[in-house]
């Protein structure tokens, strides 16, 4: 991919960009965006902003949102999107703090700058006497690479800045979209924020690749699927869950009724057969996707082993990817593939090293994130060790087959009093696979022979639920490995991004739950 291209290929593109706002559906063909960019562009310019300047945006997913994004690349201008992370924090001392020659606010949060300076701007209304502060040049050696700035939830708290690499995306983009086998056919669905960098990547797919592309939040999301009939939905481990769950929790005659069907559905040769019959069986499962979904996938976190069969037994195969904003997407698992568990296969131009602790070092020619402009003390040189070479802070090994599978997380690494190694993340994927439990969290007290697990469990989660888990518990083999028992802890309410102990990236809070819980 190349922007230049994207840019100027938009006048001859077929496909258009759906917006789902509050039940209604507003169309934009990607030939008619291009004149909105130039628009855009140009006003930007007479505001002020030019190459190198960085610019904020703070607001929901929006048509304009994009639109003011690839007007801002086209400029050669450094986006700055601040998450859900600055709620509460968005004043001049911030814009200062990051050097911000304009904002680009919605008009919903004008309240925000009551007096209206003129270095913040609407992205959904007219504007007048706007003018970009003159911000002295940041001075980076890689100024002139620098796609945006973007912020993101670190996997112990605190908040990470990374520079994205203009040719890091161009790079890094093909390679998992080809694998997904996008065709003009598809529509792609964003729903997250387009201040996670990763939306972001799918609208400049959608464009690149001519496909539909849906957009929307994730506050309509069950609403927008069955209107808009996405046939690719990406989502987060816990949106699928949540489904899972769901099953769950219908009658026991309802389950066997379509374990039955599934058993049967498995026996027919044809899977276009099996499609079409699925989607007759389990209309209750197939009608919240909409009528033409033929793709799941997700990544962010590896999915529990009992999840992929799951989507499997119903014809709704869920594929998977593993990746990080600093290197881009690195593995894909297909839905073709079995080996549940795993999070598949490097993609093309990725190569894998370890370390001899086990950490994935990703090998690529332009990685995603050139470098962390914000970090806790000697993050930086952690994590990017060389050119093109960048520590993940993952354990992981390679099969036989070429499957990466992952271990955990290297800082979460707990040591018993005996000296043995535990890996939290793989007790806590063999717990997951309790329909009980919604999430848990594995911890080891200083000095204690015993592990802790705090428990979020799924509904209703009554008191039966509670022996199941505590039983459950004891019983996994990689735990009493590890320990001699299970000390079980159940949190007195949900895990949610409100209460904290979900991070905005729908991942837990480890130190959250353990400041709330132990």
């Amino acid at each position: 991919m190349e922007f230049r291209s994207l840019l100027a290929g938009l006048p001859g593109k077929k496909q258009a960009i759906y917006v789902f706002e509050r039940g209604k559906v507003t169309r934009h063909p990607h030939a008619a965006l291009h004149d909105d960019v130039v628009r855009v562009r140009e006003n930007l310019r007479a505001w002020g902003v030019k190459a190198g300047s960085r610019v904020g945006i703070y607001a929901p997913n929006s048509y304009q949102w994009l639109v003011h994004d690839l007007a801002l690349i086209d400029l050669g201008a450094i986006s700055v999107p601040f998450t859900d992370d600055f709620v509460g924090k968005i004043n001049q001392t911030l814009l200062d703090q990051y050097n911000i020659a304009l904002l680009l606010i919605t008009k919903a949060s004008a309240r925000l700058f009551p007096q209206r300076p003129a270095h913040v701007a609407f992205l959904d209304a007219d504007n007048e006497n706007v003018h970009a502060l003159d911000r002295p040049p940041s001075g980076d050696a890689d100024e002139a690479d620098q796609h945006s700035l973007v912020f993101s939830s670190g996997s112990a708290g605190g908040l990470k800045g990374l520079v994205i690499s203009r040719k890091g995306v161009e790079a890094t983009l093909p390679p998992i979209f080809e694998v997904l086998g996008v065709t003009p056919k598809d529509r792609l669905l964003l729903f997250l924020p387009m201040s996670n960098f990763q939306q972001r990547n799918i609208c400049y797919a959608a464009l690149w690749y001519d496909v539909d592309l849906i957009i929307t939040d994730y506050t309509q999301l069950f609403a927008a699927m069955p209107a808009l009939n996405p046939t690719i939905l990406m989502a987060p481990p816990v949106l699928y869950q949540m489904i899972h769950t769901e099953y769950q929790n219908y009658p026991s005659w309802k389950k066997a009724l379509w374990t039955a069907f599934s058993s049967l559905l498995a026996l027919l040769p044809s899977p276009s057969l099996r499609l079409a019959l699925a989607r007759l069986l389990f209309h209750d499962f197939y009608k919240q996707f909409g009528g033409k979904i033929r793709l799941l996938a997700t990544g962010m976190a590896p999915i529990r082993r009992n999840l992929g069969k799951f989507f499997e037994r119903l014809q709704l195969p869920l594929c998977e990817s593993y990746g990080m904003v600093e290197a881009g997407s690195i593995t894909y698992r297909p839905p073709s593939s079995k080996d549940y568990g795993s999070v598949g296969k490097v993609l093309r131009g990725v190569a894998l090293s370890f370390t001899p602790e086990n950490e994935i070092i990703v090998c690529r020619e332009t990685p995603m994130t050139s470098r962390y402009f914000q970090c806790a003390e000697g993050e930086n040189e952690r994590t990017f060790i060389a050119p093109g070479r960048i520590a993940t802070g993952d354990m992981g090994r390679l099969d036989a087959k070429g499957n990466l599978f992952l271990l955990g997380r290297k800082k979460e690494l707990l040591i018993t009093p005996g000296g043995l190694k535990v890996h939290p993340e793989t007790i806590e994927q063999e717990l997951n696979n309790s329909p009980d439990i919604a999430h848990s969290v594995i911890y080891l007290k200083p000095h204690a022979t015993y592990l802790t697990c705090v428990v979020d469990l799924t509904p209703p989660g009554d008191e039966a639920a509670c022996m199941r888990v505590k039983e459950f518990a004891n019983r996994l083999p990689s735990a009493k490995k590890a320990a001699q028992y299970v000390e079980v802890i159940f949190a007195d309410a949900p895990f949610t991004t409100q209460n904290g102990m979900l991070r905005p990236n729908m991942k837990i809070d480890r130190k959250a739950v353990a400041a709330k819980y132990l």
